[in-house]
This record gives C-alpha cells, structure tokens and sequence, in this order.
C-alpha cells in the first residue's frame, strides 16, 4: 500500500549513522496533495515518526497570499471595531465626566481573573525558556509582561464601561440598556443572564448548521481542530474558560454592540438605524479574519449574521443579555473540552465552567423564593410627583434631611415637589427664586430603596420646569468642592460650571490629608452617613 520514494542515512559526529526513511500512500486521493509516512532511526532506536499530507507549491503560495489578504481585512476590522470606539468612549468620558465608580467592579473582576489565568498557565512557560537567557531574568521579564497585562485588561474595561455609560447620556438619557434599573434590579440581572446563556446554546447550534451548509452546498471549509490543548497541562483548566470568555465578552460587547451602535445613532440622530447597527457588526465580524477558513470571507459572513441577532437582542433588552450569550459561547468552547474527556478531573473542571454559568441565575431566584415565602406585594407600576401636602410632613421628616418643613412650604418663592410610590414617599426636590429672578435648585433628595431610577434627574427636570414656570431667568444649582457626588450626578445630566467661588482652606495640608481627598470619592457612602441641610447656604 505504500511506495517508498526517499531513504538517506547521515553518520553524525560521534559516529552514530541516522536513517530518513519516507513512503506515500497508493490509495490516498485529494488533489495533487500526498499522503506521506515518514520515519527516523537514530543509530539502532526509532527517533521519529509521523503521517502528513504533501501539500503541492501552488496551493501553498496561493494559500500564503489569501492569509496575507486576510489578514490585512482583520487589521483594519479589528482597527475600527476596537480602537476606533475605545477613541470614541474616551471622547464620551471626557464631555459627560461621569461617575467612573461603577466601572472599577467589572474592571477588577477581569482584571483579577486574567492574573489567576497566567499564574494558573506557570507550568507552560518553561517551555519558552532559551538556555542562552539568563535564568532569572526570562522570570523577571515575564512577571512585568504579565503585570502589564493584567493592569491593561483592567483599565481597557473600566474606560470601555465609563465611556459606554457617558455615551449613553447622548443616546439614551432616561434608560440603562446595560441593565435595567429599578427596584427589580436583580430580578433583572438573572432574567438577561438566563436569556443570554440560552441565546449561548443557539449560537453554538448556529455555528454548527452553518458549516454544515457552508460545506455540503457553497464548498465553503474551517479546519475541525482545537487550539486549547494546553489548558489540560495547567492545574486548574477551568481558568482558562474564564479568562477567555469574561474578557472578550465584556470588552467586544462593550465596545461594538454598545459603544459603536451608540455612536452611529448619535451620529444619525437616530435615523437610518439599520446602517448604525450594520457597520459595528461588520467591523466585528470581519475583524475575526484571522481565523483560517476558505473563502477568506467565511468567517466574516458567519460572524455578520451573528452580529446582527446579537444586536437586535441588545436593542430589544439590554446589553447584559448579549454580554451572557457571548460569556456562554467562549467558555463552552474550552468547557465541552472538559467535559469530554475520559479523565475525571477535567470532567470536574468541565462542571465548574459549567456551575459558573449558573451562578447568575441565583439572585433573581433568592429573591423571587424570599418574595413568594414572604408574601411580599410587588413594587407599584407607575410613580407620581406631585407638590408638597401637610400630609407629607411626616414621612419628609423621617428623610434623613435637616430641614423646618412648614417653614419652607410657607415661602411664597419655593417650591417642593414629592416623590410619590403609592402611599409611600419616595423623595423630594425643592428650591426657590431669588429677588434678582434667579432660581436656585438646593434640595433633592431619593430614598436608597428607590435610588438609580433615574428618579432623580425626572425631578430635578421637573423643578427646573416649575421655576422657570414661575418666572425664573435661570435655574442654578450651587455645591461645595467637596461634593464629588452632586457633581458628577450633574455632569451625566449635562450641567456645566458657570461660576466658581474659591476660598481659603484653613485646614492642615499634608501628604496623608492629600491621600484622603483623593480617595475620598471612591468610597461607598451609606444613607445615613450624611446629611442635606435645606435651604443651604450659599456663598
């Protein structure tokens, strides 16, 4: 079956004579393309064996020069898809300085995630090690590549999740399409990340009939192999899963679904939607390039399709859905790996990827089982504002909040406005008109259960209506310095400094005071840590 059509022997210089022995097939057919075995012997023992198809020149240059197209299309995808919109949301950062607070969670999750997927990936990098390297300083120059890493990961999600949360104060100003706010928010949380780990599963199942046809009927290919072998040398395999799926998940959603989507509305001033959903998709898509398949345009086409389900899934819910179906679809790839195989450990590795997948859908159920235990009544569908009653004297004085109520309601030039929730108060904003006709916004206030509704902007545009109503010329809101809070709450809503009062700080300056500004705006306040003094004193 085999006709022998190379043998060489070579002595080497301590006397040992090697033998290179090859053969191709006689049965085998595909093209010009052989079938080779090729075999080593090193003095009397077998050095090497192996079977390899001898592929023709021409196909190898042909080849070589559709790679070398391909991978200029994946460059310039890639260029758009991720540095053309982490542009764009630093931009956004920079005109709505928003409160960067929420974004350092996710951004310490994949950074934290990424230095237990390179600690957990030690054991493979001896194998990179020259012996001509200095034996401590190849150790030194991979811990600062690492370091480097790990910070880079975390600084591209904190500025991508800031700058998707600026940009939406242009696109979407009164509704979060990361994730939906309310009261629910949990409930909502395990919602999306239910449905996007079943649009996971389809995905998996897209990709699969998508071969299948693009083989059997457009003679389309993508080679059957697994490029995640070295995960099964690795302590813990599953980390591996978690790095690649968290990252890519938040950073290309972030990035294509939410930043370039959002720019391309803002930029059509909401027209033509289906072109601001189409070229985000396609730069994502063809940013995928690099992955060999034949035509060099599979993989574009495939992942096209993709994108746009994924972006018509991100419109209609949230962002977090197509976050989850992205998290799924990575960390199976590695997981059914797992999963598959006949050792038990990396079956159990292969369960822990797939447990973690579930773990989002904890909340929403604790929380539905505590409501249906308790009885609990549902939060009210709809929340009224509506001008201060005597009758709300006595909730509004519960409110953490200094402040003589009848004596404010009794200003003929204020106004106060209530947050209603049913029967229960939610919060308030006051202010007044000044003898000059300015008006002056200096109380505004929501209970924590209601907080990060956006109910706060509603009543602080309400307000603003109300004295300019009332005659008002213009409607300022006075802070101190030290109010991060406020401002930032402002900044989002598109209020700018007009005027700034700058007095004297009497207090001891030093290097430890310094340090407790600077980190004083990224501690979590609780409710009733502080409180508003009404009406404030204005300098």
């Amino acid at each position: 079956e085999w006709e022998r059509i190379e043998a060489s022997s070579e002595t080497q210089p301590g006397g040992r004579v090697d033998h290179t022995f090859t053969w191709q097939s006689k049965d085998f057919s595909a093209g010009e393309s052989e079938l080779r075995y090729t075999a080593v012997i090193q003095g009397d023992q077998i050095g090497y064996l192996d079977y390899f198809i001898k592929i023709p020149e021409n196909f190898t240059r042909q080849y070589a020069s559709e790679r070398n197209i391909a991978g200029f299309i994946n460059d310039i995808a890639y260029f758009v898809a991720m540095f053309v919109f982490f542009v764009i949301a630093g931009l956004a950062i920079i005109l709505s300085r928003p409160d960067a607070r929420r974004a350092i969670g996710p951004a310490l999750l994949v950074a934290g995630v990424s230095l237990a997927a390179y600690l957990n990936s030690i054991p493979l990098y001896k194998s990179g090690y020259g012996t001509t390297q200095n034996y401590f300083l190849f150790w030194v120059n991979l811990g600062v590549g690492i370091l480097v890493s790990v910070i880079f990961s975390g600084i591209q999600v904190l500025i991508l999740l800031a700058g998707a949360n600026s940009l939406a104060r242009f696109v979407w100003p009164k509704s979060d399409k990361i994730l939906a706010r309310g009261i629910d928010r949990w409930e909502n949380f395990s919602r999306s990340a239910w449905r996007g780990l079943m649009l996971g599963g389809v995905q998996m199942a897209y990709v699969v009939l998508f071969y299948r046809f693009a083989a059997n009927i457009l003679g389309w290919w993508s080679p059957v192999t697994s490029e995640y072998g070295d995960i099964f040398a690795t302590p813990f395999p599953f980390f591996y899963s978690f790095n690649s799926g968290l990252s890519a998940a938040l950073v290309e959603e972030l990035s294509v679904r939410f930043i370039g989507i959002a720019f391309f509305l803002w930029l059509f001033r909401g027209r033509y939607k289906w072109l601001a959903v189409l070229i985000p998709s396609v730069a994502w898509a063809f940013a995928h390039t690099g992955y060999v398949a034949s035509p060099i345009y599979a993989r574009g086409v495939e992942l096209t399709i993709v994108a746009l389900f994924l972006s018509y899934i991100f419109l209609k819910f949230d962002l977090l859905t197509t976050i989850m179906s992205h998290f799924t679809y990575n960390m199976m790839i590695t997981g059914v790996a797992l999963l598959r195989s006949s050792e038990g450990y990396y079956q159990i590795s292969g369960w822990i990827v797939v447990i973690t997948l579930m773990l989002p859908l904890l909340p929403g159920l604790v929380i539905a089982m505590r409501r249906y235990i308790r009885k609990e009544t549902p939060s009210p569908e709809t929340m009224t504002l509506s001008p201060f009653q005597n009758s709300d004297l006595e909730q509004l004085s519960a409110f953490s909040v200094k402040a003589d109520w009848m004596s404010l309601a009794s200003q003929e030039n204020r106004k106060i406005l209530c947050l209603h929730a049913d029967d229960e108060i939610a919060g308030f904003v006051t202010g007044y008109i000044d003898d000059k006709q300015y008006g002056y916004v200096d109380g505004i206030f929501v209970s924590p259960k209601w907080r990060r509704q956006y109910w706060g902007a509603t009543m602080l545009q309400a307000i603003l209506e109300e004295l300019r109503g009332n005659g008002a010329t213009d409607v300022r809101v006075a802070i101190r310095p030290t109010e991060n809070r406020t401002r930032s709450f402002l900044h989002n809503l598109f209020w700018r400094s007009g005027i700034q009062i700058l007095t004297k700080d009497e207090s001891e300056q030093n290097f430890k005071s310094a340090m407790k500004e600077l980190f004083r705006g990224f501690r979590k306040e609780k409710p009733g840590e502080y409180e508003l003094v009404i009406p404030r004193e204005l300098i």
